[in-house]
């Protein structure tokens, strides 16, 4: 039995099943248990509720272009890198098609250059 999850071991000998035997630091990708801040904070329920809201204040739809009921995305008019006292302020967010968001100033790597130099 593994010591971990008690699943039935394949080979004799083994202590932990081959799932196991790779999880958390024993795997090649272990990077010391960090995992990215912008990805906590993306993944949080504040996030989320930022980001709804967002969409219902501008009703689902691109400021920029006006389309309604193609993928949107919840732009940060001030990037959200940059800005952090800014990343869950509904005003500083607006629902943009991904093709008007591509377009933003703030956008990836447009951002570093225009707020950054």
């Amino acid at each position: 039995m593994c010591l971990e999850c008690g699943d039935k071991l394949n080979s004799y000998g083994a202590k932990r099943c081959k799932s196991c035997a790779k999880r958390g630091d024993r795997s090649h990708l272990w990077r010391g248990g960090i995992t990215p801040l912008n990805r906590l904070i993306r993944s949080s329920t504040r996030y989320k509720v930022w980001r709804k809201t967002v969409f219902e204040r501008d009703n689902y739809t691109c400021r920029i272009c006006g389309v309604r009921g193609e993928k949107l995305n919840a732009d940060h008019i001030k990037p959200f890198a940059y800005f952090p006292e800014l990343r869950f302020v509904v005003d500083n967010g607006r629902a943009l098609c991904e093709n008007c968001h591509l377009k933003t100033d703030s956008f990836a790597q447009k951002a570093i250059i225009n707020y950054m130099w």
